[in-house]
């Protein structure tokens, strides 16, 4: 008899608290705060090396957020797929050239938020907060810890040549090599046995092309590639 009196009360209680809680994840406050972690913590994540806080804060973030709305009945499957394709484009924009992919990646976030806001002029001002947060948090850790660690760390130079430990340089004109980044148009190059830091006349050249000497100004390295694998592929 008891179990009959009291189950029904403890869905009612259960069932209150979990509109509560869809009430609380989804108001402007918290989206805000939300928000601003999630995007600063993934962010922050990409300049320093290993998986920690920043990551695990950012997804945790993002996840709470994401489970408030699709309680509350704001996100729909098409928006968690549009969420998710954002996601996933901005991403890749760090290893494809141009921008247009995290142009189409940022697009397809702030078009997946908006669609899943109760109140999109409240989206507007917690996206424009978390942003600046954001930039700010990503500003204090490259002063910390600067571009060398984390994602960016292939793509930058680790050993920087001194003037003392230059070869000379008109000696390498015409000489043959291998971009070991891309080149947009800097970055780094093997050139016989040597990494250094070369830039191209403006054309991006791909990871792994082979590259020539066309010729040097003072300490700079002008190449031009001799086959570019972006192109040939």
């Amino acid at each position: 008899m008891l179990q009959y009196i009291t189950l029904p009360s403890l869905q009612t209680a259960m069932h209150s608290f979990s509109e509560t809680m869809q009430t609380w994840i989804t108001s402007p406050v918290l989206v805000t705060i939300l928000l601003s972690i999630a995007f600063a913590g993934l962010a922050v994540e990409m300049f320093t090396p290993g998986f920690g806080a920043g990551g695990i804060l950012g997804i945790t973030a993002g996840g709470i957020f994401l489970y408030g709305h699709i309680a509350a009945g704001l996100a729909t499957n098409t928006d968690i797929l549009l969420l998710t394709a954002a996601i996933i484009l901005l991403v890749l924009e760090l290893f494809v050239p141009g921008g247009i992919v995290g142009i189409l990646g940022m697009v397809g976030l702030l078009w997946a938020l908006f669609r899943m806001s109760a109140d999109r002029a409240d989206m507007m001002i917690s996206v424009s907060i978390a942003f600046i947060v954001t930039i700010v948090a990503v500003i204090y850790v490259i002063r910390i810890v600067g571009f060398e660690k984390g994602m960016f760390k292939p793509m930058i130079l680790q050993d920087t040549l001194r003037p003392d430990t230059l070869p000379s340089l008109t000696s390498i004109i015409g000489k043959h090599g291998e971009a070991k980044t891309p080149l947009r148009p800097s970055g780094v190059a093997e050139i016989e046995s040597r990494v250094m830091d070369v830039i191209t006349e403006g054309r991006y050249v791909a990871k792994g092309s082979e590259i020539v000497v066309i010729r040097t100004e003072g300490t700079k390295i002008i190449v031009s590639p001799v086959t570019n694998k972006e192109e040939t592929e």
